[in-house]
């Protein structure tokens, strides 16, 4: 949808607005977990007018128990929310067992792919440091 007709592996800005604005929409559609919440769109602000055409795609507030011990959150896991994480993302949690997780996918107009950004703090703590979420070269799917 709106990708590149030389099959550079870009995405055009219409293309990425358009895919987000699928996106939200298909979402709300579909039978998710009942606790995550929604996708939605964040229009970036222009002199302090909100631009429907820049912005990026939201999903925060999702929720995530770790039990206190070093675990793969596996996309097939589907109890609590987990398939919203990728299966090659392992999060080391301590004394806290709670992890909010914020997701946002920007454009990135220097490379034309969209890019997902992602912070896990721990609930009442300050964000995970680099060193406890550990990226796994490859989903083995």
């Amino acid at each position: 949808m709106g990708g590149s007709p030389a099959g550079d592996g870009t995405l055009s800005l219409d293309g990425f607005n358009a895919s987000a604005a699928a996106l939200v929409k298909r979402w709300k559609e579909i039978e998710v977990d009942d606790s995550l919440p929604d996708w939605t769109w964040k229009p970036c602000s222009k002199m302090g007018v909100p631009s429907e055409v820049e912005g990026y795609l939201a999903l925060e507030g999702v929720y995530r128990d770790c039990g206190g011990s070093q675990e793969q959150i596996d996309e097939n896991d589907n109890s609590d929310g987990a398939d919203v994480v990728a299966c090659d993302t392992w999060v080391q949690s301590c004394s806290d067992n709670v992890h909010v997780y914020d997701f946002h996918v920007v454009y990135s107009y220097s490379y034309k792919v969209p890019v997902l950004y992602f912070q896990g703090p721990r609930s009442g703590a300050p964000p995970l440091k680099q060193a406890m979420v550990h990226l796994a070269p490859l989903c083995n799917q």
